[in-house]
């Protein structure tokens, strides 16, 4: 059980970790050579408090949710402090990277898919991902209690492995073509199709990467269902939702757009954590 005064230093520490990390990420975007124009930022929330504010109360809310579940589901996971903080830092990182590249070039600063616009999402990405994951290392390291550390911990074979990522990415790949060609979701699929589903296989493994590097922190759970909501619900979907809303803050009309298109591809990757826990995972530990 943590003291009072653990707890106080544990939130103490976080709060300024969490501001540090905002402060680089801000730093980084405003550093960029090539900016969106800043009269393109119609929504309420913009006319009423003006962009800084906005882009600094988005990346709070993004690393206090990334802070909150790796404090909270990790502590009584059984593995070591900082592998927590990897693990967690890691699986946001390459989400936040890769999630950077999808083509949207409606709300770029581009005109145009191409090597600008992958070059520009690169760094902007990169200002995302280092970040959290100097942020979620820092804070397990400074906040996290080593008790109960188990001197074995549930990893995935090779087998399980590739069957887990080769579902959630063909899960995926199927849930957003089905979204592009039908329109519920709207997307430059149809001006690039093909840097859009090669986007959309990339990011599929992502996802399935990022469910292999968290699962040993939930592996303890018994129950799959319970299992399936903590770590793609609560860890990973949360987290996406929040990652995409940005631009639902910042332009007008977007943000049930943004909502639906990450609750659709939280849905699909929980249905596919379901299936993963059930049939495809041996139960046990291993070294």
């Amino acid at each position: 059980m943590e003291t009072v005064f653990s707890k106080k230093k544990g939130v103490m520490v976080s709060m300024l970790a969490i501001l540090f990390a905002t402060a680089i990420a801000i730093t980084v975007h405003a550093a960029m050579p090539a900016g969106v124009d800043a009269e393109r930022f119609d929504s309420a929330f913009v006319k009423l408090f003006g962009f800084p504010i906005v882009s600094v109360f988005y990346f709070v809310v993004l690393f206090i949710h990334c802070v909150a579940a790796m404090r909270y589901f990790g502590k009584g996971s059984g593995v070591p402090k900082l592998q927590i903080g990897l693990r967690f830092g890691v699986a946001f990182a390459i989400l936040y990277f890769f999630g950077m590249q999808e083509v949207g070039v409606d709300v770029s600063p581009f005109k145009e898919w191409g090597v600008d616009f992958v070059n520009y999402q690169f760094f902007m990405g990169a200002g995302d991902a280092i970040p959290v994951l100097l942020l979620c290392a820092a804070v397990a390291y400074l906040t996290i209690e080593n008790t109960n550390i188990y001197t074995s911990i549930q990893r995935l074979n090779r087998a399980e492995k590739i069957r887990t990522v080769a579902l959630i990415t063909a899960a995926f790949l199927l849930e957003r073509a089905i979204a592009y060609e039908t329109g519920i979701i709207s997307s430059s699929c149809h001006t690039y199709p093909v840097p859009c589903y090669i986007w959309t296989i990339i990011f599929g493994v992502v996802l399935g990467c990022s469910y292999l590097v968290l699962y040993p922190v939930f592996a303890k759970e018994q129950d799959k269902l319970v299992l399936s909501v903590k770590l793609v619900v609560f860890t990973i979907g949360v987290n996406w939702i929040i990652f995409n809303s940005f631009i639902g803050l910042i332009f007008s009309g977007y943000m049930p757009q943004v909502l639906l298109r990450s609750g659709i591809d939280v849905t699909v990757i929980f249905l596919s954590s379901m299936v993963i826990n059930n049939y495809f995972i041996e139960p046990g530990l291993c070294a």
